[in-house]
């Protein structure tokens, strides 16, 4: 007798291997927004529109983004490969991700580097779309909150740590000339990228043949509906405000610390405070999973988002690297609360058969409010030029993310959970059941 009930079972250290694409992922993407971009721009683009280049840069490759997620999503959900729905679309991206990076070490010009830059943001969102999409396919209803807080966890952890990583190592370019600190950073990215590719491709292809055998054996088909949650322009609403909050300050941190904070080495200074904004999160994210799989998304999400509110307008009060430090931990705990329960909400509102293209819509809102952070960048150069206050346009900007933070908690008051269809979970749960007692028939003497 083949035991398939066990099959729907999730372990924390399988949900950190499903994760640990968006440990990859997401930490060369932070890294580079972080560290990475802002001090080679600073090689190929005017000192006085650093932020404007910086901005443009960050706006053309959300757009990018933005177009490929919901296409990619759908197309991932009709696909039907030897490696499964998904994992063909996680291994392009890897691979041509690494392909960019040699690109961005060779780029001479700002306008090479912004070229090189959309075409890693493209194939970047062609593997990120689907891996979206695999909670909602895998990970039974009563886990979704704790699956949706690993994920946030494996990001943070891998964001943390490369972001520390690349601003220890981006920080000496220009040093000696036998050591090129630039393609150490850039090889250590592709490094991550391939190894953490690798980690999540070989669980969901295992889960995927299982959930194929599972569905065979039970003769359960899987349900398919008309549209999507009736509901579900509200938390986009939502997502977008705070997500465009949440970009801000990292996205014009390195910039902030050192005209506004006036540190003498802001990327070294940047990667110093990153360990304690990193565990403040994880640990936000991680506790609140639990939390929402038990009280609801809602609560927690709009207690985090106060939070995040509070300690940005907290923030206006730093004139130091440890104030900073210390407010930006408030900051992150409570982002971290806000980001593991959003997405668990995002996953509950998703319908089977569409989760790519439901994921893919999603992350409109997610690239919508990434790229409206920046916009930010020329306003934050216009107030700097005409303000008679020194700093005024990152005051500016910190007012509006903590305003943004609060408009988008009160954006969610009219939003009804109600799941149109079972999610994946449960329907697998049911199948694995269906399957076990047919399997138990079969084996009886």
């Amino acid at each position: 007798m083949i035991d398939l009930a066990h099959r729907s079972q999730w372990t924390h250290l399988g949900l950190l291997r499903l994760s640990g694409f968006g440990f990859g992922m997401i930490g060369f993407l932070l890294a580079m927004d972080t560290v990475v971009l802002p001090v080679l721009l600073l090689e190929v683009a005017p000192e006085a529109l650093k932020n404007t280049y910086l901005g443009v840069l960050g706006i053309g490759g959300l757009i990018v983004a933005a177009l490929v997620q919901p296409v990619v999503g759908r197309f991932s959900d009709r696909t039907k490969s030897p490696l499964g729905r998904r994992v063909p679309y996680l291994l392009w991206g890897c691979l041509m991700v690494c392909a960019g990076l040699v690109g961005i070490g060779l780029a001479p010009s700002y306008g090479v580097l912004l070229l090189v830059w959309l075409f890693i943001q493209a194939n970047l969102n062609i593997g990120y779309g689907p891996y979206q999409a695999l909670i909602r396919d895998l990970v039974p209803v009563k886990r979704i909150g704790v699956a949706s807080s690993i994920k946030i966890l494996s990001e943070v952890i891998g964001s943390t740590l490369l972001i520390i990583a690349a601003g220890f190592l981006i920080q000496r370019t220009g040093g000696p000339d036998f050591i090129s600190w630039k393609w150490i950073t850039l090889g250590l990215m592709m490094l991550v990228l391939t190894s953490s590719t690798v980690v999540t491709s070989v669980i969901v292809r295992a889960r995927e043949a299982a959930a194929e055998l599972t569905q065979h054996v039970s003769g359960l088909a899987i349900e398919t509906v008309k549209g999507l949650h009736p509901h579900l322009k509200w938390f986009l609403l939502s997502r977008l405000l705070m997500i465009t909050a949440i970009y801000a300050f990292p996205t014009y941190g390195l910039f902030f610390l050192r005209d506004y904070i006036e540190v003498a080495n802001p990327a070294q200074s940047l990667s110093t405070m990153i360990p304690a904004v990193g565990v403040a999160l994880a640990v936000g994210a991680y506790a609140t999973g639990w939390v929402s799989d038990q009280v609801g998304r809602k609560p927690v999400l709009l207690i985090g988002a106060v939070g995040a509110c509070l300690s940005t307008l907290w923030m206006l009060t730093a004139d130091s690297t440890g104030e900073v430090v210390g407010i930006a931990t408030v900051m992150g705990a409570s982002i971290g609360t806000l980001m593991s329960s959003s997405w668990a909400l995002a996953n509950d509102l998703g319908t089977s058969g569409k989760e790519g293209l439901h994921m893919g819509i999603v992350n409109l809102a997610t690239t919508g409010g990434a790229a409206a952070s920046k916009l930010m960048g020329p306003g934050i150069d216009l107030v700097n030029r005409v303000s008679t206050s020194e700093g005024d346009g990152f005051r500016a900007l910190l007012i509006a993310a903590s305003a943004l933070f609060l408009i988008g908690a009160l954006m969610l008051i009219p939003l009804k959970v109600q799941p149109s269809v079972t999610p994946s979970g449960d329907r697998q749960k049911d199948a694995d059941n269906s399957a076990t007692e047919g399997q138990q028939e079969y084996s009886s003497p």
